[in-house]
Order: structure tokens, then sequence, then C-alpha cells
């Protein structure tokens, strides 16, 4: 039986991430990615209602951000 490659973050499996592994990862809530997703800033994969995040996308709007400090 083959198992499952999965990444350290909760056991989300390796390419896709859930939005409370993202809001963790940016220090945001996930109602935040929420607001984010809803405008089109944040591009998901929806599996029925399974919402997830492929490191692509994540990588894309992060690169995006601007920082406080800047």
């Amino acid at each position: 039986m083959q198992s499952v490659v999965s990444s350290p973050i909760n056991s989300a499996p390796v390419g896709a991430f859930t939005l409370p592994q993202v809001a963790r990862m940016l220090a945001v809530s996930k109602r935040t990615l929420e607001r984010e997703i809803a405008r089109g800033k944040l591009k998901v994969v929806r599996i029925g209602r399974c919402v997830r995040i492929r490191p692509d996308d994540l990588a894309v709007y992060s690169s995006g951000l601007t920082s406080a400090t800047s």
C-alpha cells in the first residue's frame, strides 16, 4: 500500500494548504483570507466544499504583499 506524502503542517497533502494553515503562515485571520479570496486576490482550488490553496498561488499572492515597514 502506498502512503500519501504529506507536509509537516497538520499533515495536509503536498501541493495544497487549508485556510487555517495559510492564515497561520501569514499571521492573519481565516476571515481575512476569505475576504482576499472573495476579492479575487488569492486563488483557491475547491473540491466540493473544501477550499485549498496551492503553494504556487500562495507564492504569487505573498509576492504582491507589501511590508508595513517599507
